[in-house]
């Protein structure tokens, strides 16, 4: 069974649910707030990553320390077109023969500190009639976007082990999904798409069953639902605007991916009148991002804030209440709650009392954050499963 590492996301913890929620076989040998290393058996490095939001790259381990001798020899493998006899080091260049292709190479340094070993391999390398270009960054970490455009054979240096590179993550398409659909509101719209796509992992929903988004927005959770091959979608939202918006944005996304085998509909509906046309105990999971609360300043005084408190609160529990009919039994709810953070202090709904006396259990370990440093408002990811 070969080991992989997977380099997270800015939110660790949030990468590492997701990668056990997709892959519950995998053996954690290692974990940081930079990279997992994981055991498993019948893996794909590009298949896998196009399933993941939160994972930028994953590699396959090839050793257990930084190895010059090891990295050349990879790098063979990969420029050769035919290699003269026994080993590389004793390979015998023919001037009238084209050996070897030309590779870009580049090493990334996590939580080890950079070193010149990628000079010393391009001059061993030229020695061999090997062309080699080494690709370096200001940082000591390639960027998926260096390693993709250069079509670069990156190896992964860490603490104890190095790693080949064998997929980095799909930014274009992430950007076409996000900037290149015909209805994109910065009101409805702000779901980053990758986190729409690490919530629909972590609800463990059956792709052929239905999956609900009740304040669908601009459709981001339903798009990339789409992406992943999910075939039964339902949206709703209380604004026309936003409702009218999904349909142009999923019909746009079915056309551009040609998928004609997806269903879904989209309502205009207040949450609290779900179960006006969905059946009772009809949806698999529910996957949303509700509404958040209005914008605060950092100075903003406590009687605002708990006021707004007191109103989002009231819209989740309306939520929950219907989410309990419409959902069946041992369905997951996977939802954003806002963690304000303003004056040096900490804000949060606290309602998860009152979601368990509905009749849901909390299924995460309260760990789940989406956030950047300088945001005010920060997402809280939950999991819930109606008992």
């Amino acid at each position: 069974m070969n080991q992989y590492i997977f380099i997270l996301g800015n939110n660790p913890e949030l990468s590492v649910a997701e990668i056990k929620s997709v892959y519950p076989q995998i053996s954690v040998i290692k974990k940081t707030d930079l990279f997992l290393i994981g055991q498993i058996d019948n893996f794909d490095c590009q298949k896998a990553l196009n399933n993941l939001g939160g994972t930028i790259k994953i590699g396959q381990v090839i050793g257990d320390k930084l190895d010059e001798e090891l990295i050349i020899k990879e790098i063979i493998k990969k420029a050769a077109i035919k290699i003269h006899p026994v080993k590389y080091r004793e390979a015998v260049i023919s001037p009238k023969a084209k050996l070897f292709n030309r590779v870009n190479y580049g090493l990334s340094f996590y939580k080890t500190k950079p070193s010149s070993v990628g000079l010393e391999i391009k001059r061993k390398l030229k020695e061999l009639g090997i062309s080699s270009r080494l690709v370096v960054s200001k940082e000591p970490i390639l960027s998926s976007v260096i390693v993709k455009k250069n079509k670069v054979m990156e190896f992964l240096v860490l603490p104890d082990a190095l790693g080949l590179t064998g997929a980095v993550q799909e930014f274009e398409e992430y950007g076409k999904r996000d900037y290149n659909r015909p209805k994109i509101d910065a009101h409805s719209g702000l779901l980053p798409p990758k986190l729409a796509k690490m919530m629909i992992n972590l609800s463990l929903a059956d792709k052929n069953g239905l999956l609900l988004d009740p304040f669908c927005g601009s459709g981001t959770v339903l798009s990339e639902a789409l992406a992943l091959g999910y075939k039964n979608l339902i949206g709703s939202d209380v604004s026309p605007k936003a409702s009218s918006d999904t349909t142009d944005n999923l019909d746009w996304l079915s056309s551009e991916y040609q998928l004609t085998d997806a269903h879904y509909q989209i309502y205009n509906l207040e949450v609290s009148r779900l179960s006006d046309k969905l059946k009772p105990a009809s949806i698999d999971a529910i996957v949303s991002e509700p509404y958040l609360g209005p914008t605060l300043k950092g100075d903003a005084k406590e009687n605002k804030i708990f006021k707004i408190i007191t109103e989002v609160a009231n819209i989740y529990l309306k939520a929950f209440q219907e989410f309990k009919t419409v959902l069946k039994p041992d369905g997951r709810v996977v939802i954003v709650l806002p963690l304000w953070r303003l004056n040096g202090r900490e804000f949060n709904l606290k309602i998860e009392n009152k979601i368990a006396d509905l009749g849901f259990r909390r299924q995460d370990k309260n760990n789940l954050i989406y956030k950047r440093p300088e945001q005010k408002i920060w997402r809280q990811i939950e999991i819930w499963q109606s008992q």
